[in-house]
């Protein structure tokens, strides 16, 4: 009797085989839903295999995709993407593509008559698939905006993968593809693909900017559909194409949702802020893509009847452009001719002009929660609150808006939010430098600690005001931040210099 030794090797690559079986033919189970680990696993596999595969499982993960921020939908997307480039398998046949449970019966369809028979969606059934304000959540707030975290995202159930949503968009508006136009622009496609232009990563610009052009095109066409605000459209499409300055260049998140709130605007011509936006528009052949749109026509409005809406526009535009520390440079920078041509240098206005309209008469209080709110935004940098202390002298300007007695329980309070958050990220920076042995350093810093402490003193005696949740949660902060023990090390190392 022969007995047959199987090596350890041998044993470990049948039980992965026999695990891979399982694996697939737990995705072909349509009878329950995939979970996040089955789709990693087969995931896995395929980056290390090269086996056929079925076209079942393709129609399998997309009925289980929802095309959103979700970590079992991103791993669908990487297998589709894989299959298309590393095992050289078209998704062409299955264009225009849907998702989810709604799409089980097309592809069911697909499968039995075939390619040549099936009858395949329209570009309009297709958009019907896209929410609208999912859409406009995703082109604000989506992974692929910036490399930074973005706060304030409540779930990733409330946006698109933007990277699918993008080349579906391509796909719809594709050269011999029939469209309406309106309808693309309706579900904030056309928004999306502009906002996209501020994207982080290159291959997903160059999705965007390929999309524009196809709409664009579509637009032009002599046999295109034909709606009343089709020439607007036409002509900021080419005011956004002459104001581009290189290829696949990457916007800054201003002007790019800038362009996407204009898509919107041009379908509302009863909105306040339509003729003043559509003015600026007409005017110049191109957009300054370094400088906030209109800030001071906006901001500084001479109307009579609409300067709140069109401040509250601006203002609204430029708290969710303030994703990144480079949309705070755009915020500030404005150009000065003649201190351009003596010094090469240039002014910086943005957030002075935010503090001093929200002293004055003119604010009103949903303007004020706009300043406060875009203040809350640049303070989630370190770098940048270390801008606004040196700079802007955002601490004293805290401490004397604060005396002000027209201002509400709610600014106050959020007021010494911020001075609590500007503390906290000035201490961080000076007490990270304790090796230092320059005396100007060590001066430097304890000069940054008494004016911490004097000025927070004030804060304090605002806080001690109140009577609610907001002295229980800020105070305590507010007096750990101003003792002298926590800012010990540097200002020995202050003591220790000066004499």
């Amino acid at each position: 009797m022969h007995v047959i030794m199987t090596s350890p090797k041998r044993k470990k690559i049948e039980r992965s085989e026999d695990n891979i079986e399982a694996i697939i033919s737990e995705v072909l189970l349509e009878d329950c839903d995939l979970d996040v680990t089955t789709v990693l696993t087969l995931r896995n596999h395929l980056q290390n295999s090269k086996d056929n595969i079925d076209q079942r499982i393709i129609i399998r993960l997309l009925c289980e995709y929802d095309a959103m921020e979700l970590e079992k939908d991103k791993a669908i997307f990487d297998i589709l993407c894989m299959l298309e480039r590393s095992y050289q398998i078209s998704l062409r046949p299955f264009f225009p593509m849907v998702w989810g449970k709604r799409a089980k019966d097309n592809y069911e369809r697909l499968r039995q008559l075939g390619h040549a028979l099936h009858t395949k969606l329209t570009s309009d059934q297709v958009l019907d698939y896209l929410n609208p304000k999912l859409m406009w959540n995703t082109l604000l707030k989506s992974e692929q905006t910036t490399s930074i975290k973005i706060s304030g995202k409540d779930s990733s159930n409330h946006f698109y993968d933007a990277r699918f949503i993008l080349r579906l968009l391509a796909t719809l508006i594709d050269d011999g593809a029939k469209i309406n136009c309106r309808k693309f622009i309706d579900v904030n496609g056309l928004s999306l693909a502009f906002a996209a232009t501020s994207f982080i990563s290159r291959s997903e610009r160059c999705v965007a900017y390929l999309v524009l052009r196809r709409f664009l095109f579509h637009l032009t066409k002599l046999d295109g559909d034909s709606f009343p605000e089709k020439c607007l459209y036409i002509y900021l499409l080419q005011i956004f194409k002459n104001s581009i300055e290189n290829p696949i260049q990457r916007l800054p998140h201003v002007v790019a949702h800038f362009f996407s709130r204009v898509t919107k605007l041009i379908l509302h011509p009863e909105d306040p802020v339509y003729q003043p936006i559509l003015s600026f528009l007409l005017l110049k052949p191109n957009v300054d893509v370094h400088n906030v749109p209109e800030i001071y026509k906006l901001l500084l409005s001479s109307s009579t009847q609409h300067h709140e809406k069109e401040r509250h526009w601006c203002l609204h535009l430029i708290l969710d452009s303030l994703i990144e520390p480079n949309d705070y440079n755009i915020l500030q920078k404005r150009w000065d001719m003649k201190t351009l041509k003596s010094n090469n240098e240039k002014s910086r206005y943005g957030v002075k002009l935010l503090l001093s309209l929200f002293g004055s008469v003119i604010a009103d209080q949903e303007t004020k929660k706009y300043i406060l709110l875009s203040l809350r935004t640049i303070l989630r940098h370190r770098s940048l609150a270390n801008d606004l202390y040196v700079r802007q002298n955002l601490h004293s300007w805290i401490v004397l808006t604060l005396q002000n007695k027209t201002v509400t329980r709610w600014e106050r309070i959020f007021l010494c939010q911020l001075f609590v958050t500007l503390v906290t990220h000035i201490k961080e920076l000076h007490c990270d430098k304790l090796n230092t042995e320059s005396i100007e350093d060590n001066w430097r810093k304890t000069i940054v600690y008494k004016t911490c402490r004097m000025l927070g003193n004030k804060v304090c005696d605002e806080l001690e005001k109140e009577n609610d949740n907001a002295k229980s949660v800020w105070l305590p902060k507010l007096k750990q931040l101003l003792c002298e023990n926590s800012w010990a090390p540097s200002l020995e190392s202050s003591r220790t210099v000066k004499n």
